[in-house]
C-alpha cells in the first residue's frame, strides 16, 4: 500500500515540529506523566539524539521525550482510529536519491536515548494523544514490522536540505494494534538452564 509522496524541507518540519504546539505538548506531558513537575524543550544536542522535551519529575528524575505530531488531516486517512507513524527507514537506501547505505528509522534505533514518545494530532483530527514507552514501542516494532508493512499504509517521505536530499520510509498502524503489541513485550518465558 502506497500514498502520495510528501516532500519537505527540513527546516520548515523542524520549525513545524518545534513551533506554536511547545506549549500544548508541555501541558500534554504534564497531565499524561504522573508526578511531572515540570517541562522544559529540549536544546542543543537533545534534539539532536530524538529527545524534544525534558520532563522532570517531583522526585527530580529526568524523563527523555521525543515528540511526533501529524499534520492536520491526517485522519482522512484512518480506518477507525487514530494511526502511529512508526518509522522504518529514516534514510531509506536506493529510492529517488539513490543512497547507498540507509538509516534505520527513529523507531526501530536502540542508540536513541528517549525514554518515551509523545504521539500528538491536530484537533481537527483527534483530542487523543500517546505517551508511551520507547523501548516497548522499539521492540513492538521490530517484532511486528514485516505484518505491519504487508497489512497497513507504507508511505515515503522526501526531505530537501540544501543541495542534500533523502526518502524515509513509515508504516501507519492503529495506536490500538500498536499498544497490543506493546504488551506482549512487558513478559516472557526465560530460559531455565
Amino acid at each position: 500500500m502506497g500514498g502520495e509522496r510528501m516532500t519537505y524541507g527540513f527546516q520548515e518540519q523542524l520549525d513545524f515540529s518545534q513551533g506554536a504546539k511547545c506549549d500544548s505538548d508541555a501541558e500534554t506531558i504534564m497531565s499524561l506523566l504522573h508526578g511531572c513537575a515540570s517541562v522544559t524543550p529540549s536544546t542543543g544536542r537533545g534534539n539532536d539524539c530524538g529527545i524534544d522535551y525534558i520532563a522532570t519529575l517531583r522526585r527530580g528524575a529526568e524523563v527523555m521525550i521525543d515528540a511526533k505530531t501529524r499534520a492536520a488531516g491526517c485522519s482522512k486517512f484512518w480506518r477507525d482510529e487514530p494511526e502511529l507513524a512508526i518509522e522504518i527507514w529514516s534514510v531509506m537506501p536506493g529510492g529517488k536519491f539513490q543512497i547507498s547505505s540507509g538509516k534505520a528509522g527513529w523507531t526501530l534505533d536502540e542508540s536513541k536515548k528517549t525514554d518515551m514518545v509523545l504521539y500528538t494530532f491536530s484537533p481537527c483530527d483527534t483530542t487523543v494523544a500517546y505517551l508511551i514507552p520507547f523501548h516497548s514501542l522499539r521492540m513492538a516494532a521490530v517484532r511486528n514490522v514485516v505484518a505491519w508493512r504487508q497489512k497497513y499504509k507504507v508511505d515515503i517521505q522526501e526531505t530537501n536540505q540544501g543541495r542534500r536530499g533523502w526518502q524515509s520510509q513509515a508504516v501507519f498502524v492503529p495506536a490500538s494494534i500498536v499498544i497490543k503489541a506493546m504488551e506482549k513485550t512487558y513478559s516472557g518465558k526465560i530460559n531455565a538452564d
